[in-house]
């Protein structure tokens, strides 16, 4: 659930200068660990996340008051450090906490509660290493995900490299995850909800990327994105409403999902730039979606600070299987809103701050401190509406 919703996380703003000093291109919203340090050098960032959603959407589907509440908190911390001048590794830990609640409850784990809200929490890390050579970069990272409902292993790699006067770049990613699943398997009546453990879920992904620098003001970024689940895909409460009667969801055990992206971002003046870009996606459940967005960059402070206002449009049909409600069994059925057809709408500004240098308890001596904040605001047309927060500050010692 929460990997979902951190889909539309905003990370830190770095501008890159084209051949004049005055003249700024946004390549893209990247980490701040993009680039290697100095022999020794330690980076570390951390992220604060917080998301609210609200929605009464659900009584379509429930025949209930139809609450959706969900409130996610967040923490992140990134490490990175520097063994020589062409090789780094890395880590992260993320503690992910949440609440919400629905009128009926299912069990002691969900977290769903109708008289009041319960909480659950994931916790997940990932430990990796890069290495440059000549102007090729190449990286591996593994990863580990636990929460009540699930445990994932993953695995990447990834491949940059640069090409006349690094004016252009293509890049590829492999990921390979090994997810372990629990589902409601009889929720017939709620209260006395059982629970299956130990099902199997595989996902393989290959991700191609372009960028070319165009003229002295305008970049243009290409992507393309395939992705394979096979194994047990319901989610974990996935219900359905069958002639009156409440029922766990039924989906394909397989599912190939593709995108294709372009971005391109033009430089207006010395201290603004405009990015707009355009995602497409499609998959073998029949779900289709036109994602476009737009934003505006001003550079303050001499590059020191930048400010961002962003906004995006989002448009989907539904999947083949999806149905409100379904007066028979059928061999595939869901009702979960985000298989659904629905638009939505979301604004977003982000704050990046230099703070300089500063003496840490008179011990380390920390540089480069960034302070960054961005907050997002989300509607669908169906009801559905979340906010979205996020602090952090990244510094080097």
């Amino acid at each position: 659930m929460v990997g979902k919703l951190l889909e539309v996380v905003v990370d830190a703003i770095k501008l890159q200068r084209l051949i004049f000093s005055i003249l700024l291109i946004l390549t893209s919203i990247q980490s701040a660990f993009a680039e290697m340090m100095e022999k020794g050098k330690t980076r570390v960032k951390t992220l604060l996340n917080a998301y609210s959603q609200k929605s009464t959407s659900g009584k379509q589907v429930l025949d209930n008051s139809g609450i959706e509440d969900v409130l996610v908190f967040e923490p992140q911390i990134f490490v990175k450090h520097q063994i020589t001048e062409d090789t780094e590794i890395n880590a992260s830990f993320v503690l992910d906490t949440w609440t919400a609640e629905s009128d009926t409850i299912l069990d002691g784990n969900t977290g769903a509660s109708g008289e009041g809200k319960t909480g659950q929490a994931r916790f997940a890390s990932t430990l990796g290493a890069r290495k440059e050579i000549d102007k090729a970069s190449y990286g591996m990272n593994l990863g580990f995900s636990s929460e009540y409902d699930y445990t994932s292993k993953n695995i990447s790699f990834d491949f940059e490299r640069s090409f006349a006067e690094d004016n252009f770049t293509v890049g590829l990613g492999l990921q390979y995850y090994a997810d372990t699943v629990n589902l409601f398997q009889d929720i017939t009546p709620a209260t006395s909800a059982h629970i299956s453990e130990g099902f199997n879920r595989d996902i393989y992904a290959i991700n191609l990327s372009a960028s070319q620098i165009l003229t002295r003001k305008d970049l243009i970024v290409l992507g393309t994105t395939y992705a394979n689940s096979k194994g047990r895909l319901e989610s974990t409460a996935g219900t359905v409403n069958i002639a009156g009667t409440r029922e766990v969801e039924v989906l394909p055990g397989e599912r190939k999902r593709n995108a294709f992206s372009a971005k391109w971002v033009h430089s207006l003046s010395e201290n603004t730039a405009l990015n707009l870009g355009h995602r497409y996606y499609f998959d073998d459940w029949g779900l289709k979606s036109n994602s476009i967005r737009g934003a505006y960059l001003i550079s303050l402070r001499d590059d020191l600070d930048f400010l961002e206002f962003a906004l995006r449009y989002h448009s989907q049909g539904s999947v083949d299987y999806y149905k409100d409600r379904f007066s028979s069994t059928e061999r595939y059925m869901t009702s979960d809103s985000d298989l659904s057809k629905f638009h939505s709408y979301e604004p977003t500004v982000l704050y990046s701050r230099h703070l300089g240098e500063y003496k840490a308890y008179d011990i380390i001596d920390v540089e480069d401190v960034e302070w960054t904040n961005s907050l997002s605001y989300s509607k669908r047309n169906t009801g559905l509406h979340s906010i979205y927060l996020q602090t952090g500050i990244s510094f080097f010692f």
